[in-house]
């Protein structure tokens, strides 16, 4: 098992430690790994599985498996996961009141599946919040390169001082992710000659106008440009750029 599967595996079953359906192996399991990995428990997991609790009242063993698997898949992410040495919260076992019905667990899923899995809210509410409160807020429009992207537009948003960014795009094609994947990358001189990767992502088929928060794996100020190339799966370390979809330049 590589270590980004074993990272993956360590999600799922930190997703079903919080909602308190791991068996005896499981539990076992998710131990094994945090000590492998250096990882603990993500408490941004509890928070959504109380959520869960207050809201519904219920367990995940007593719903619908399609829907106790799409909570799961909402759920990893949700929180940052913190480094191996803090406890685990004890598993609980969560009951769903029974007038409740599963009609209201699909409102609150779809709910749990429109908040950012980072951080919880959705990136343009954090982009207006970032708009509204950063002063040294800059915008920066975005242009297609020609082709297939000639009709791309939009800009990005980004403050030196909090160190964080949202992208506005539209008319950018789709993107199939097990085929290739957009990635960014900020263009900073005063840093390195080599932009820093400022995260993949994908456009979905008819998303229209998107937000897509920067994911800037480097402390970068003062940037030059941003730059967004397609790439293999999951990205790349170093862009041959041979395929640049949008630049935005200061």
């Amino acid at each position: 098992m590589t270590e980004d599967s074993r990272f993956e595996r360590f999600e799922e079953l930190d997703a079903g430690r919080a909602l308190g359906d791991l068996d005896s192996a499981e539990l076992a399991e998710w131990t094994a790994l945090a000590e492998e990995l250096g990882l603990g428990p993500d408490h941004g997991l509890d928070g959504f599985a109380a959520e869960l609790e207050v809201a519904l009242g219920g367990s995940a063993e007593d719903l619908p498996a399609d829907v106790a698997a799409r909570l799961k898949a909402a759920l990893p992410g949700a929180g940052k996961i913190v480094p191996f040495g803090i406890p685990a919260p004890p598993p609980r076992k969560v009951t769903f009141l029974p007038w409740l019905g599963w009609g209201a667990a699909a409102c609150l899923l779809g709910l749990l599946l429109l908040r950012d899995p980072a951080t919880g809210p959705v990136p343009a509410d954090r982009r207006d919040a970032l708009v509204k409160e950063a002063a040294d807020l800059r915008r920066i429009k975005f242009a297609g390169t020609g082709g297939s992207y000639a009709t791309v537009a939009g800009e990005v948003l980004w403050s030196d001082a909090r160190q964080e960014g949202y992208m506005v795009l539209s008319n950018l094609p789709a993107n199939d992710p097990a085929k290739k994947q957009y990635q960014l990358w900020i263009v900073d001189p005063a840093r390195d000659e080599i932009p820093v990767d400022g995260g993949v992502f994908d456009i979905p088929a008819g998303a229209g106008s998107v937000v897509i928060p920067v994911d800037a794996k480097l402390a970068v100020k003062n940037p030059a440009a941003f730059v967004i190339t397609l790439e293999q799966p999951g990205g790349v370390v170093r862009s041959k750029q041979e395929v640049v979809a949008a630049v935005a330049k200061s």
